[in-house]
């Protein structure tokens, strides 16, 4: 069924896609004896400072990542509609998100960022899978401001780089 479009500006007046919760890394043999390793060096470095404080938060950090990388890629049904931006199940609207601004480099790269008015959470970066990103730009447009100054974030490019 074709999705009706706004007569004023041709755009749909909802733009529907599916993609990947995240990117699925390719991780060798090698990169699990690195974060082993790693790991360990972090854990014996802890052990031998003898802070409580510094042995859990390296326990913690390992955990996180160890949690982080086991995560399963589901598809995520993501819809920008005339009332907000829906992922999944969450509906963020317009009146709590700040900006946008899209950062297309495939074949690595190619997300819709928006910031919230929350405290937590409140960058929000969604996968755009094979969805054409100068309409997804074209449509916000209309409801949100775009931050053309803001790319990648560092946390972003060093976990891709990581592989995490």
């Amino acid at each position: 069924m074709p999705e009706k479009t706004n007569p004023k500006s041709n755009l749909p007046e909802t733009l529907t896609w599916k993609s990947p919760s995240h990117l699925a890394h390719k991780r060798s043999a090698l990169w699990y004896i690195f974060f082993g390793l790693g790991s360990l060096g972090l854990l014996a470095f802890a052990l031998y400072d003898r802070h409580i404080i510094t042995i859990i938060t390296f326990v913690l950090i390992i955990l996180m990542i160890f949690l982080i990388i086991s995560q399963p890629q589901r598809e995520i049904v993501s819809k920008i509609t005339k009332n907000g931006i829906h992922i999944g199940d969450t509906e963020y609207p317009y009146k709590i998100i700040k900006r946008f601004w899209i950062v297309y480099n495939p074949p690595q790269v190619k997300t819709l960022n928006f910031e919230t008015t929350t405290y937590i959470n409140n960058r929000i970066t969604v996968q755009l899978g094979s969805q054409d990103p100068l309409l997804v730009k074209r449509v916000l447009s209309q409801y949100l401001l775009e931050d053309l100054d803001q790319q990648e974030s560092t946390a972003d490019i060093l976990a891709r780089k990581l592989k995490i």
